[in-house]
């Protein structure tokens, strides 16, 4: 249930099943859990929510001991303004997407604290688990009090619903709690009354497509000459240009080569993940294209194709993808075999100074004394600076990698230690005295011609 957009332990569910197998299915549910009534649904289905949050008692359940506490729903609605009562609504939907994010934060991060698939009738097993379900009962207890409250007040002209819902109850709903996830993403706003989104915004909407025949000349990034032109703006807004846009991200990630002496190995391993995920998907973009050319020149409507050299290109792109029936693509089943082998990598200090003259020249060196403080991505980015400049001081004269060589040592040693800003004081001390500073110790191998600095 992670994502999601319901209340948390709320799921919401769709049954395909004859008549008697849902039933035997809401029975079991009804046993656990408290279960809408089925809705019908595209397909033959059959649509509910689950409340997995608590029991609803029934007949025969035995009585809770000790007073039972006023549910909050229950309570007189108040007759505020129509904007208030609107905007009361919105806060306390806001409330719900910042604990449904938070949920799902200590859900991927917080070590089986909250299970995504608890067990029927499991219970939660620690204090943050608890307070998490009971925040989510009273959230939804103010919310329903809110819904009250703005259908006496006349915000809204019927109680909103979701589930099995008429017309005039969803658009209830849209209006107490606009759809999407806005408020807790990064620079989301909270709508204003009047202020409607009918729906979430698409990442790259299409808003227009080109026209006429495939132009002689191809879209390019960054090349130019006659027989290419720009892509963007060209393709911007059309079907192509989320392509376009991708092209740009990885390409700064590839422009960031000066500065990557500087990642961290969980930084190194994180942008493998990232190329695994991006070969699979890359997969899936070729073959889906090169699929609708392919139906397009089998069904007659795509003409003036070389249809021969077109079958042996695109045979040759799943060649090099390492596409085969039923397979994982060979590219990315091979990155993830090298983010395996990465597990448990650490970070270790460069081989050790060789005389008391290299220390002294360390010790001195005004570069790092200047970075004392800095934080690790100041450092990372004055290491990137150095390295290009003496890759282009090198086409005229001879370059001095000195600087970059003591800012690759003080990055490493930040990496080992696991220090967010550089202390140039301990450095120093883990240099002079590497195997009391209890750092682990990398050993030397073949670098480049020169030196490794290209």
């Amino acid at each position: 249930m992670s994502r999601r957009q319901t209340l948390p332990g709320v799921a919401r569910v769709r049954i395909t099943g004859d008549e008697s197998a849902t039933e035997a299915l809401l029975d079991v549910l009804a046993e656990h859990f408290t279960v809408t009534d089925p809705a019908p649904y595209s397909g033959g289905r059959n649509y509910l929510e689950v409340d997995t949050r608590g029991h609803t008692p029934r007949d025969g359940d035995a009585a809770p001991e000790g007073p039972v506490k006023a549910r909050a729903s229950e309570h007189r609605p108040a007759e505020v303004p129509t904007t208030v009562a609107v905007m009361m609504a919105r806060q306390i939907h806001a409330a719900h997407l910042n604990l449904s994010a938070f949920r799902n934060l200590v859900q991927e991060y917080g070590e089986g604290l909250v299970p995504e698939w608890p067990k029927p009738g499991q219970a939660p097993d620690n204090p943050v688990a608890r307070t998490l379900g009971e925040a989510s009962r009273l959230l939804y207890e103010l919310r329903e009090w809110s819904s009250h409250s703005a259908h006496v007040s006349g915000a809204v002209s019927v109680l909103p619903e979701v589930i099995a819902a008429s017309e005039e109850q969803r658009r209830a709903e849209a209006v107490l709690y606009p759809p999407g996830g806005w408020c807790p993403l990064p620079g989301g706003t909270m709508p204003r009354p009047g202020e409607e989104r009918p729906e979430e915004p698409l990442e790259h909407p299409v808003t227009t497509q080109l026209l006429g025949p495939v132009p002689e000349k191809r879209y390019s990034a960054r090349a130019s000459g006659k027989s290419v032109q720009r892509a963007l703006p060209a393709v911007k807004d059309t079907p192509a240009a989320a392509v376009w846009e991708a092209e740009r991200s990885l390409s700064a990630f590839v422009c960031q080569h000066w500065e990557a002496p500087g990642d961290t190995p969980a930084d190194l391993a994180a942008a493998v993940d990232g190329l695994d995920e991006l070969a699979d998907t890359f997969t899936s973009a070729c073959t889906s294209t090169l699929g609708e050319i392919k139906r397009r020149l089998d069904e007659g409507l795509l003409v003036g194709v070389d249809e021969p050299a077109f079958n042996d290109a695109a045979a040759a792109v799943r060649a090099q993808l390492g596409i085969e029936p039923d397979r994982v693509p060979r590219l990315a089943y091979a990155l993830s075999r090298v983010r395996g082998a990465m597990a448990g990598a650490r970070a270790a200090m460069p081989t050790a100074l060789d005389d008391d003259h290299a220390f002294d020249a360390l010790a001195r060196t005004r570069v790092l004394g200047a970075l004392d403080g800095k934080s690790l991505t100041v450092v990372r980015r004055e290491l990137g600076s150095e390295r290009h400049w003496q890759r282009q001081r090198s086409k005229t004269r001879v370059p001095d990698y000195t600087a970059a060589d003591w800012l690759n040592r003080a990055m490493h040693w930040m990496h080992a230690a696991g220090a967010g800003a550089y202390n140039h004081g301990a450095h120093l001390a883990a240099e002079r005295h590497p195997r009391s500073s209890g750092l682990p110790m990398g050993t030397p191998t073949a670098a480049g011609e020169d030196g490794g600095h290209q």
